[in-house]
């Protein structure tokens, strides 16, 4: 089996087919993150909160996070396997099953969707600053339209493989910086430090949540934080796709904490700062105020941002469905996402609820990445390759029925507990615990708790 073909199949990386270094990880990372999540989430941010604490929230609610599931990067970084089957080690590989179809359903297309969807409204408006057709400046068609053909660029991206996906990363994440980094300074000096410090935030978690005057402050800063949370934990999904690629473990560490942690957070702080300066959570609307130049070359930031993390959404995506289903040819593997993602855009009124998107992930990822952490912990990330890819009752890794019951339990029981403290539709808390604990942290830990306690009976009893 040659290298290429390696990249693209379920058979491990060996340490000579891996392309990225510590650069590379870092690149391929910030070009992820800075796309419409980090725009999005510092959007929600900065409606509620004053600038000071907007700009703390986006950075440490996502680094810390972050932080917690950064041990998920070092065992596919380890042995060179996708992400899903080494966590057939800790769930069942039919249980495994059920959290890559969640994956799939309830994280992945909705992530095509959301980066797609903030070039197509940025598009949009510019093409009715422009005075465009007709048809690109309508409310549904315009918005669909853009973000359809960015899906289509990332997708033919995507399909072409990480060499080509390595120095298009290289070349956009350099650009992102930069221009994320002065439109920073703009704003600033612009408007005035002292006075986008001295704003009050646009809205109001009173009027919009219906929550209690007197803790309106504390609802704001737990609601923010709570988005900030699902987006850092998300990240939990997607480590071995990238890191099985990575030269060394601490270039897969480090690129993976670093580059969607604080670097690629440059965008969310840029996108809390015009919230509060112009009132929406779509930073695309600020463009409509800023000079026809700034309006330009902030469409070209959202079209390269929004495009490489879609196409670093379609690759790793479909080297878990080809690991899976390894008959599945790439070009079909690819094509499944990239439809998905068009149709899922297509939905009205998708755009908007993107803080309830956020706390399901919340809920989803702090309870997969409590779960994953706690079996690294147990095992120190070593696993047997061939038990991994062995689904018969001679692996070591099976369960009776597919599912190891340690996981199953600490899903259930961090799930509860999550629902208890936090509705995500109605952002109601039953416990009365959320705001002060808020819910995705809290829920990481009850889940790595059930799970190393259940765990570590269960290996006790089968050594006996």
């Amino acid at each position: 089996m040659s290298r290429v073909k390696s990249w693209f199949s379920l058979l491990p990386t060996l340490r000579e087919e891996r392309p990225y270094g510590l650069a590379d990880m870092l690149a391929v990372q910030i070009a992820f993150g800075i796309a419409a999540w980090f725009f999005l989430v510092g959007g929600f941010t900065g409606l509620y909160l004053n600038a000071k604490d907007a700009v703390l929230t986006v950075i440490f609610g996502n680094q810390i996070p972050l932080f917690l599931i950064s041990l998920l990067a070092l065992a596919s970084a380890r042995y060179g396997v996708d992400h899903w089957i080494a966590t057939r080690a800790v769930f069942g590989h039919r249980f495994n099953d059920i959290y890559m179809i969640v994956f799939y359903l309830g994280s992945s297309i909705g992530w095509i969707a959301y980066a797609a969807l903030l070039f197509g409204s940025a598009a949009q408006k510019i093409s009715i600053y422009l005075g465009g057709p007709p048809i690109l400046a309508h409310d549904y068609w315009g918005p669909f339209i853009f973000a359809a053909v960015a899906i289509l660029v990332g997708w033919y991206m995507a399909f072409l493989g990480p060499s080509v996906l390595k120095w298009a990363l290289r070349l956009s994440s350099l650009f992102l910086m930069i221009v994320l980094g002065y439109f920073i300074y703009y704003i600033l000096i612009n408007i005035g430090i002292d006075k986008i410090m001295a704003m009050k935030p646009p809205a109001s978690v009173v009027e919009d949540f219906g929550v209690p005057e007197t803790q309106a402050r504390q609802w704001a800063l737990a609601l923010a934080l709570e988005w900030n949370v699902g987006l850092g934990f998300s990240w939990a999904y997607w480590y071995g796709q990238w890191t099985r690629l990575a030269k060394t473990e601490r270039a897969a560490y480090h690129g993976t904490l670093w580059g969607w942690g604080i670097l690629a957070a440059i965008a969310g702080v840029f996108s809390a700062l015009t919230a509060i300066v112009v009132g929406s959570f779509d930073p695309a609307d600020w463009l409509l105020t800023a000079p026809v130049g700034f309006a330009l070359l902030g469409l070209i930031l959202f079209a390269i941002a929004n495009v490489s993390s879609i196409m670093t959404l379609i690759y790793p995506l479909s080297i878990t469905t080809v690991s899976r289903f390894p008959k599945l040819p790439w070009l079909g593997a690819t094509l499944i996402f990239a439809l998905g993602g068009i149709i899922l855009s297509a939905v009205p009124g998708v755009f908007e609820r993107y803080n309830i998107y956020l706390t399901f992930i919340a809920l989803f990822t702090g309870v997969y990445g409590g779960i994953v952490t706690g079996n690294y912990l147990l095992t120190r990330g070593n696993y047997s390759i061939r038990d991994l890819f062995d689904l018969s009752p001679r692996s070591k890794y099976w369960y009776t029925g597919g599912v190891n019951i340690a996981a199953l339990v600490a899903v259930i029981v961090g799930s509860l507990f999550y629902l208890a403290n936090l509705n995500p539709l109605t952002f109601e808390s039953y416990t009365g615990l959320f705001p002060y604990i808020t819910a995705g942290i809290p829920t990481y830990f009850v889940a790595m708790a059930t799970y190393i306690i259940i765990e570590s009976i269960s290996k006790r009893r089968r050594k006996q």
